[in-house]
């Protein structure tokens, strides 16, 4: 079954494309079939994905009337895909709207400032209307991007989070040279960087949120 990953996060700048890129590419290194849609005027996940050094399909789509429609002719493509990811702008929009609908797990992205703290939480908020509305679970997690770990700030942010009960992972993305390399080469993180991403990705296997490390095609490709 294709699971639906979207990151979302009304604040710009806080890593969403980042985050998606690093989680997509480590999923197609350990066998998934996977797909990105970029929905952000700004297209850089579509610019990462075109250099075609990642095995995955994407496509740009900027009607958010489209997207539910996209995602659903993806589904039902001969191409069975394990996992497709959308990226969304860094504002509040009609397409996030769709973005959270279309999806089974939201992604926050949210580095260790006040200004990105505030924006996962109201996005947090804003995922849990629209699955109220739709009468559905959406599962959603903040993910901290380009942090050092054991500063005072990421602790002050983290802990403001676990305080207002918002769900994050325990893993996060640290400041490496290496994620700001990916846009450049089209390719997965590298190094320190993958190794931090690793980290994040085996915290949502875990938790058991991503459906293709619960699949026999894991086992099989393990």
């Amino acid at each position: 079954m294709t699971q639906v990953i979207s990151v979302v996060q009304e604040k710009g700048g806080a890593g969403k494309t980042t985050l998606l890129t690093a989680i997509a590419s480590l999923m197609v290194e350990d066998g998934a079939k996977v797909a990105v849609i970029d929905t952000d005027p700004q297209r850089h996940l579509e610019s990462w994905a075109k250099k075609d050094q990642t095995d995955l399909d994407w496509l740009y789509e900027e009607n958010d009337e489209k997207l539910i429609p996209t995602v659903k002719a993806l589904k039902k493509s001969e191409q069975t895909y394990d996992a497709i990811f959308i990226d969304t702008a860094g504002f509040k929009s009609a397409m996030a709207m769709h973005a959270i609908a279309a999806a089974n797990l939201i992604l926050i992205p949210s580095k260790a400032n006040e200004a990105d703290a505030k924006g996962a939480k109201r996005t947090y908020s804003h995922v849990q209307s629209v699955a109220e509305t739709m009468e559905k679970e959406i599962a959603s997690f903040v993910v901290m991007m380009d942090v050092d770990t054991n500063t005072n700030i990421t602790e002050a942010i983290t802990d403001a989070l676990d305080a207002q009960e918002i769900p994050r992972l325990r893993a996060m993305c640290a400041h490496r040279t290496g994620f700001k390399e990916m846009t450049s080469t089209g390719a997965g993180p590298q190094g320190s960087a993958k190794r931090s991403a690793q980290s994040v990705l085996a915290d949502m296997q875990g938790r058991g949120l991503i459906s293709y490390y619960r699949s026999d095609a894991w086992q099989k490709s393990a």
